[in-house]
């Protein structure tokens, strides 16, 4: 049975905030493996915590549910999160859940 994997880094710092590139399957797994970090980049005080999605692959509810508690973990910091690059088919998920009431997707 083959391990899904998934690619957390840091693209950078700008005038949008902290920039976050995930790739690869956001899934059950995987999402239990990247939540502790990302939940460290809510903590670090930048106004802003953009998630570049472009190189998400596959995202089940899991997936979604991470960016959920993380938004809600960011607004206590005092961080705003933006979700940038969505596939649609992460968007229509999102949608289907009602998810994307809460989280904000933007284009930069």
């Amino acid at each position: 049975m083959a391990t899904a994997l998934i690619d957390l880094k840091t693209v950078g710092r700008d005038d949008h905030g902290l920039r976050i590139a995930l790739a690869g399957e956001l899934d059950f797994y995987t999402a239990g493996q990247v939540a502790p970090r990302l939940g460290e980049f809510a903590r670090s005080g930048h106004r802003n915590l953009v998630l570049d999605l472009c190189g998400l692959s596959f995202c089940d509810s899991a997936g979604i549910d991470l960016f959920v508690r993380l938004h809600r973990r960011c607004r206590a910091e005092g961080t705003r999160l933006l979700l940038c690059d969505v596939p649609p088919l992460v968007v229509k998920s999102m949608r289907v859940l009602a998810a994307d009431r809460d989280l904000q997707l933007v284009v930069l």
